[in-house]
């Protein structure tokens, strides 16, 4: 009969523990009367006593009680004292070597022991990381060795586990993060990621939390913008926007009117009258901005589908096609007509809001400029419940500022420096540009650094299709899956990408009244789906690409060296918010 006990490795060979014990029990008389004999030359010295020298005849008068005759004039008790602290110490001593022997073996079966290994994470340490940082960024070439600082290298993705080095994304990678709802997502990664950019930042957020925890600390860098039509934070309004402003071609028109059609919530009419609607929208912005006009024309326009303004507004401008293109919808069948119409005023019902459309609509309050953004150490929060009508504008803004950065790129050479860090947390509910996945393919080269922060990936597949998500899961370089990943498919994914290792297995045969023992490997997965699912809070798994998957420990906020400054500032604009809500 054979029985698998379980994958544990043998030490010993078959046949030989016999041999072993008899050994050790030897070795291990020895070492006591070895102990005792110090222990009396210890406690010898103090009384001037004589202690026989080490052998039989002091072993055997040891056992026969003759202590007289073993250690004569030293007392026989502070022997005993002197022999049991002895005894104490090596034990303690024994101990500690035993466990720091242990910790260095590895568990066959241990994860973290499995993809220690790990050639491929070199260019993600630190000194690679500096290295690198100096070939992507001018400004640093010159410094001296070990004189960069490691917010200038790159985005700290976390350590690697039990005691590994901090890893960096590089400033030409993209990165896209899987986390469950309070799994450290703004803690571990929104917060750092915006206090350690070294230029511009894009922050977008459904909550007050990392604003009051940065706002204060990135003003020393420049202007700090905050968008806030629903008023998250309880701050007035200080500036605005116009999103007609550069608005010159019908690509720009399309690409804008696409950020408000993305955010249709009825996926069958999104998909039935979505492209009509997008092509609507398209004409009415371009009229409205080729006329001096503004965002509050365009809802009055999609009140009156017969109004032939806009159409005479694109003549003038030129657009003949797509003037006709809009004379053809409002000539239309009348139910396909105010099924277009419809669905235009549905995805644009933030024009609707007088709390939303002020921020995007003439005002005497400062203009932002997304070009001029993207030249300093600016930041600008983006803040939106989730879903909410306001989500278009943040999309748009987002936008047109990583491609307003992406000419300021080209004309310094190709690449931004500093760097442009843009955090798009919750970037399926409140910031959702279209062709996104598209953009990670060639933002990294520009120096503008994506972080996609996505609950799991079947929200994302809402938002991009399953091609979209596929294409920004293959671009992005960097992909971070932290705790609470409760979807099957991606989580079978992952067990497949992190691959296999040999576990040995020992199995017991008995025979005959006789026992035999085996050592067998087995292949099985380093990490099960399931054991991927229940990550702990603070760790993530770390996919870079040429290299094999990781286990990392996330770099919370609250750790870092600056968490002091860091918790003031977060108090005193928290103080702000709750003013502000008591108004």
């Amino acid at each position: 009969m054979t029985r698998a006990v379980g994958p544990r490795a043998g030490f010993t060979p078959h046949g030989a523990t016999g041999g072993w014990v008899l050994l050790l029990t030897g070795w291990g008389i020895v070492a006591v009367f070895g102990l005792v004999w110090i222990a009396a030359r210890i406690a010898a010295a103090p009384f001037g006593g004589q202690v026989r020298e080490f052998g039989t005849d002091f072993v055997f008068a040891v056992l026969d009680g003759r202590t007289a005759t073993a250690w004569p004039g030293t007392p026989t008790p502070v022997v005993v004292v002197v022999a049991a602290l002895l005894a104490t110490a090596a034990l303690a001593g024994c101990t500690g070597v035993w466990w720091l022997i242990a910790g260095r073996l590895s568990d066959p079966t241990d994860p973290v022991a499995a993809l220690a290994d790990n050639p491929g994470l070199a260019v993600l340490k630190p000194d690679a990381a500096e290295r690198k940082a100096r070939e992507l960024r001018p400004s640093l070439a010159d410094a001296p060795a070990g004189a960069v600082e490691p917010y200038d290298i790159g985005l700290a993705l976390g350590e690697l586990m039990r005691g590994g080095p901090t890893l960096y994304a590089s400033w030409e990678d993209t990165i896209v993060a899987f986390m469950a709802p309070r799994s450290g997502k703004t803690t571990c990664l929104s917060i750092p990621y915006v206090l350690s950019a070294p230029g511009p930042v894009i922050a977008t957020s459904n909550k007050a939390d990392l604003w009051a925890a940065t706002a204060a600390l990135r003003s020393a860098y420049g202007p700090v913008w905050l968008f806030d039509p629903q008023r998250i934070t309880y701050q007035q309004q200080s500036w605005w926007w116009d999103p007609l402003r550069d608005l010159a071609t019908v690509e720009d028109a399309h690409r804008l009117a696409g950020h408000f059609v993305l955010t249709v919530d009825d996926g069958q009419k999104r998909d039935l009258w979505g492209p009509a609607a997008q092509d609507l929208l398209c004409a009415l912005f371009l009229a409205a901005a080729t006329s001096g006009r503004t965002l509050r024309d365009v809802a009055k326009w999609l009140d009156a589908p017969a109004v032939p303004t806009p159409i005479e507004l694109l003549e003038a401008a030129g657009f003949h096609l797509l003037a006709s293109s809009l004379r053809g919808a409002q000539n239309g069948a009348v139910e396909t007509r105010d099924g277009i119409y419809q669905t235009a005023r549905t995805a644009a019902k933030a024009l609707r809001d007088e709390a939303i459309i002020s921020w995007v609509t003439p005002s005497s309050l400062p203009v932002f400029d997304p070009y001029g953004f993207a030249g300093g150490g600016e930041t600008l929060y983006l803040l939106s419940k989730s879903r909410s009508a306001a989500a278009p504008l943040i999309a748009a803004l987002t936008d047109t500022t990583m491609r307003a950065a992406e000419r300021r790129a080209e004309r310094m050479g190709g690449r931004l420096d500093p760097p442009m860090v843009v955090s798009l947390d919750e970037a399926a509910n409140i910031c959702r540009i279209s062709d996104l996945p598209e953009l990670y393919s060639h933002l990294g080269s520009r120096g503008i650094i994506p972080v996609t922060i996505l609950q799991s990936y079947e929200q994302g597949v809402t938002v991009w299709g399953e091609a979209g998500m596929a294409a920004m899961w293959g671009a992005a370089t960097r992909k971070v899956i932290g705790a609470g990943v409760d979807s099957p498919r991606l989580a079978r994914d992952l067990a497949t990408l992190v691959g296999q290792h040999d576990v040995p297995v020992r199995s017991v045969s008995y025979a005959e009244g006789r026992a035999s023992e085996q050592i067998s490997l087995r292949r099985q997965d380093i990490l099960e789906p399931a054991a991927i699912r229940a990550l702990p809070p603070g760790t993530a798994l770390l996919l870079a690409t040429g290299g094999r998957p990781a286990l990392i420990s996330l770099l919370p906020w609250y750790e870092s060296r600056d968490a002091d400054r860091i918790q003031a500032c977060r108090q005193r604009l928290e103080r702000l918010i709750t003013e502000g809500a008591t108004r």
